[in-house]
């Protein structure tokens, strides 16, 4: 006979994690408290540990909750033969709202209640209001083409950077980047690992990397070309400094390449190409797209077969469930949030970055 295991504090748990999930509380007090002290004391802590690991902690998390789900199934069918299917889906049920419960308070206080800091827009003179226009598109197209351009041959004379050196040589550039918009400084810069359970979706769906919030160490898609990885990793480290909202993140990444070396610089400026054209009415983007630069269309061509090889399907069902969870989060655009970051990015303080770079 199986011995009788109580389900213990899962109301707590519960309890624990709705009150992070609906507490309302004002965005500049968690700006203060929580993002600029309480955070980076944590993320210098908790990134430091993940450092340490040589594998993605986030495959150990993975591999340990269905190993747990196993045995909990092998346990909960005792449960069924002795005491009926009723007190086993019970059972079940109480012990899954658990844990769904204790990642969830572990989310919001290791990372998630970035998710409700004041907006990198409120600091930033002209980053806010609507959509750049056709025109301001066509400028910040053309000065990101003249960049790359300029940049292509001393990038493609060497072989690319490996993911180490990316991280290496990241470190000055996001600092300043940091400093410049007045945001805490990264502690503790995270080492890009690969994972075996998440590379095969990251794949199929098209994702280039994530932050794994329960354990702030930075993943990375393994089959990113190497003029791809220095603003993806840009963009999770931004993330990883607190910058939960996508299209921070990536203006923030954006920032900090721009401070960077030629490799850097160039990654970047495929970002911005990507983005502007992207935005563009059909006609301007067809005129925009015959002055591209023939080396740079080569790589941005590169860069769409690699994303052609991931499944529509799997993309189109990613992006609705990402969308979901970033509006669970307070933010209301959802994956739409992505194309916000060009309001960051052309306003004076960042675009004159990109008109300076030498």
């Amino acid at each position: 006979m199986a011995a009788r295991e109580p389900v213990r504090f899962w109301i707590l748990a519960t309890l624990m994690a709705a009150f992070c999930a609906l507490l309302p509380v004002p965005a500049w007090i968690l700006e203060h408290f929580y993002s600029r002290q309480f955070f980076p004391a944590l993320q210098g802590v908790v990134t430091a540990g993940s450092n340490a690991v040589p594998f993605a902690v986030l495959d150990a998390i993975i591999g340990l909750v269905v190993l747990l789900g196993l045995y909990r199934l092998l346990r909960l069918t005792f449960v069924a033969r002795e005491r009926g299917l009723l007190a086993a889906c019970s059972e079940a049920a109480r012990r899954a709202v658990r844990l769904a419960a204790v990642l969830i308070a572990l989310f919001f206080v290791l990372w998630g209640f970035n998710y409700r800091r004041m907006p990198l827009e409120t600091s930033i003179a002209g980053a806010g209001g609507e959509p750049p226009g056709v025109e301001r598109l066509t400028v910040a197209f053309d000065d990101a083409n003249a960049l790359a351009g300029r940049l292509r041959r001393t990038v493609q004379a060497g072989a690319g950077l490996a993911f180490e050196d990316v991280s290496t040589s990241l470190g000055d550039p996001m600092a300043a980047a940091l400093a410049q918009l007045g945001r805490a400084p990264l502690r503790v810069p995270s080492r890009p690992k690969h994972s075996v359970f998440v590379q095969p979706f990251f794949a199929r769906a098209g994702f280039d990397g994530m932050i794994n919030p329960l354990a702030l160490e930075t993943i990375v898609h393994r089959d990113l070309l190497p003029f791809e990885r220095p603003f993806v990793l840009a963009h999770e480290w931004a993330h990883l400094a607190g910058h939960a909202d996508e299209a921070e993140a990536s203006a923030v990444g954006w920032l900090a390449c721009m401070k960077g070396g030629p490799e850097f610089a160039y990654s970047a400026s495929l970002y911005l190409i990507m983005q502007t054209q992207a935005m563009m009415p059909a006609g301007a983007r067809q005129k925009a797209l015959e002055r591209l630069h023939p080396g740079v269309r080569e790589d941005l061509l590169a860069i769409a077969t690699r994303l052609e090889s991931g499944d529509p399907r799997v993309q189109e069902a990613a992006e609705r469930v990402y969308h979901e969870y970033l509006r669970a989060n307070r933010v209301a655009d959802g994956t739409a949030s992505y194309s916000r970051a060009l309001n960051l990015i052309l306003s004076k303080a960042f675009h004159d970055a990109l008109r300076a770079y030498r």
